[in-house]
């Protein structure tokens, strides 16, 4: 029985024919079990997956409709996960805002088959349905563990944030990690961080533009700047649903009301959103430039920018761009931006946060 309307009127009729069928297998009703004891049990929504995608690949050797049985689990589970996760202080709200997130990659998944009801983010997916990513209005929030490879500091006297790039790490003539987006290098140089007993010396980003100026090494006095987060600690990181609203109250709103769900101090990010060359291709008072300027920004190394899926199409890379089909001004100026020879990038960033 589906509740709570989490699923489209499409998505409720594919599922209410599909689930009698897959029922009637012992296979699927033991793959359920475990795959729900995976998820709303042991919290781990990558093995759940796992188990999922051998559900699959049964499926389609039963010749089923495969790819949507994670969409009937999720239907099967949901009272249950929803349930369990209000007994954790988890407000109703939060839960059914977070929740919307299936229907959206169900919708993504429809655009690439022929309108076909179906999920394969599947893991994705989980993360919302086991509670570890919630939605606050425009914004999506979880507790992970911080891999960006930067120490960040704070002054304890302005309040000023820097990040310091870990050593060890390739750097090509642009300040951008090497093997990023697959360009080439004429010039590369490597990171390192000093640390004595009264300062800490390494490479800093030009955190508005996002890439490491490694012209000249920066040293921190100790004294006056704090280290607040490094790679393994525990960090919040904050993601941006298909279809936010990134109206600066909206933003402001969603960040205030989580606030209170999470500790620390700092936000992590990394997103195309997060791309100072989107002054190149959108309004200056564009939403989306207003969300990016809230960051302090630091490279990140990608083998092709994730504008490419998240704007043209998740079937779209720099081989298919001259020949793909445009219905947006958006994907129209990045289409034109990116033929001209030049680049985007997907961009980390923090935000200091409380």
């Amino acid at each position: 029985m589906i509740r709570h309307n989490i699923f489209s009127e499409d998505t409720q009729k594919a599922v209410a024919s599909a689930s009698a069928v897959f029922r009637s297998y012992p296979f699927f009703m033991s793959n359920y079990i475990w795959c729900k004891e995976l998820l709303l049990k042991k919290k781990n929504p990558e093995h759940a997956a796992e188990a999922v995608e051998l559900g699959i690949r049964h499926a389609k050797m039963l010749n089923l409709d495969a790819h949507l049985l994670p969409v009937v689990y999720i239907d099967w589970m949901l009272p249950e996960a929803i349930e369990e996760l209000k007994n954790q202080g988890i407000p109703e709200w939060v839960l059914l805002e977070s929740m919307k997130d299936i229907e959206i990659w169900i919708k993504v998944y429809r655009r690439y088959h022929g309108d076909k009801v179906g999920l394969d983010q599947i893991g994705w997916v989980f993360r919302s349905v086991s509670g570890r990513v919630r939605r606050f209005g425009s914004l999506q929030f979880e507790e992970v563990t911080y891999e960006f490879p930067f120490l960040i500091f704070k002054n304890r006297q302005t309040g000023e944030y820097k990040a310091l790039a870990c050593p060890g790490l390739k750097v090509d003539q642009d300040g951008y990690f090497s093997g990023t987006n697959g360009r080439n290098f004429n010039r590369e140089s490597e990171t390192y961080v000093n640390v004595q007993k009264e300062t800490v010396t390494g490479f800093s980003p030009d955190h508005k533009q996002g890439f490491l100026k490694m012209e000249k090494a920066v040293t921190l006095n100790l004294s006056d700047w704090e280290l607040k987060l490094a790679p393994g600690e525990k960090a919040v990181a904050v993601h941006i649903p298909e279809g936010a609203d990134l109206s600066p109250d909206k933003i402001d709103s969603a960040l205030e009301t989580a606030k209170e769900y999470y500790s620390g101090s700092l936000l992590v990010c990394d997103s195309w959103l997060l791309d100072p060359h989107l002054e190149a291709i959108l309004p200056e008072k564009s939403r989306i430039i207003s969300f990016m300027e809230r960051f302090y920004k630091m490279p990140l190394k990608m083998e092709q920018p994730q504008i490419l899926e998240r704007v043209m199409g998740f079937d779209c890379s720099m081989e298919k761009l001259e020949k793909y089909p445009c219905s947006t001004s958006l994907q129209i100026s990045l289409k034109k931006y990116l033929l001209g020879g030049k680049e985007m990038f997907t961009t980390a960033g923090f935000l200091p946060w409380k």
